[in-house]
């Protein structure tokens, strides 16, 4: 076959493709990474783990626009803060502030909160858990990579142990290598039922933080779309109590860890 037939087949099998293509509709949504901070148990990098459902319960019919990406922690977070058009969950823009990993809130946006999350101090098995920050002093302390809890026991002179993985501090703390652990609930929940251990020993009347899992957005055009989206189905959610039986499906107390709708 002759080069100058080659090419005009070429181009007549190019031009079937682009008649044959379906056309781009003009008001398409533009799609972006929604990156998820992969810490273990609940929330595996294989799509596995509590918080990993929660988000497909809550994303349900968004495929078109927000793409859920599961990256390392560290990625994740770094990904997103240097994204023009991106969000990140788990979130807030305040856990970000609080954190230091932004300095100013202006160009964010996040949606209505939809799992309330408790953070407390466990202590070792056998041991007083602390009631005081006073209590704290001079103990080894694991925490989750990441989070503000050196920042919210900077009065109390503690060790602290920056750990990327919520399985091995659990195994931390139970092995003795540390005094204390820090850990939110619900997540500490699934990851001593996986170690087959009840919860250590923690004062439910000293908490370090009470916030909420949100999805933290770039402010934009898209996002906004998107986040109202979002905000429509979490309200709808939590006003026909589908979001609490979510909850009393993994083992939850639906009246605790269900949002006030906003």
């Amino acid at each position: 076959m002759s080069i100058h037939r080659v090419l005009t087949l070429l181009a007549g099998l190019a031009l079937f493709a682009h008649i044959a293509a379906p056309a781009k509709s003009a008001d398409t949504p533009a799609r972006f990474p929604v990156f998820a901070t992969d810490w273990g148990l609940t929330l595996k990098g294989d799509g596995t783990g509590f918080y990993n459902d929660l988000a497909r319960y809550i994303l349900e019919g968004t495929s078109d626009a927000g793409t859920y990406t599961i990256l390392p922690y560290r990625r994740a977070k770094s990904a997103f803060l240097h994204a023009k058009e991106a969000c990140l969950y788990p979130s807030n823009v305040q856990l970000l502030l609080d954190g230091g990993e932004i300095s100013d809130a202006s160009g964010l946006i996040e949606t209505h909160a939809f799992l309330r999350v408790k953070v407390f101090l466990f202590a070792k098995p056998g041991t007083q858990p602390p009631a005081t920050l006073k209590d704290v002093n001079d103990k080894a302390v694991a925490y989750a990579m990441g989070s503000r809890v050196p920042y919210f026991l900077r009065h109390a002179t503690a060790d602290y142990i920056a750990v990327a993985d919520e399985v091995a501090k659990a195994q931390m703390l139970l092995s003795g290598r540390v005094d204390l652990m820090s850990a939110a609930m619900p997540d500490a929940k699934f990851v001593f039922d996986k170690l087959g251990a009840p919860l250590p020993p923690h004062n439910t009347d000293y908490m370090l933080n009470d916030t909420a899992v949100r999805i933290t957005c770039h402010d934009s055009e898209a996002t906004r779309a998107y986040v109202a989206r979002l905000n429509a189905r979490i309200d709808g959610l939590i006003a026909s109590g589908a979001l609490k039986s979510f909850m009393e499906s993994y083992g939850l107390d639906g009246a605790v860890y269900t949002p006030v709708a906003e």
